[in-house]
């Protein structure tokens, strides 16, 4: 059950974060005052699950877990909201995230 709460907290933190990465890459800078500033509430309350997630365990797990849901969500994200390509690098990085989270189990 430990595993399970983990994983919800650092999978909210991510959620997050990533969508405000999406409004601030729709802000455009500082053309849209208003996409940016939401964008920035969501990264910083992207963090408060996270640092819920370090008061349970390893740093190295929390954060290895953090960057592989990242690296997949993000590919994802860039292809389906920025009709991004998706390349054998991207392809490589993603068997490579989950191979780090298939190590990184304790």
């Amino acid at each position: 059950m430990a595993i399970l709460r983990l994983w919800i907290l650092i999978s909210t933190g991510v959620l997050l974060t990533i969508t405000g990465d999406v409004f601030l890459k729709r802000s455009n800078g500082i053309e849209r005052p208003l996409e940016l500033s939401f964008g920035i509430l969501l990264y910083m309350l992207g963090a408060i699950p996270v640092v819920l997630a370090f008061k349970r365990t390893d740093f190295g797990l929390v954060f290895v877990i953090w960057e592989s849901i990242t690296v997949v969500l993000a590919i994802a994200v860039g292809r389906i909201l920025f009709g991004e390509h998706v390349t054998p690098h991207r392809v490589l990085a993603i068997a490579l995230a989950l191979v780090a989270l298939c190590f990184s189990q304790k």
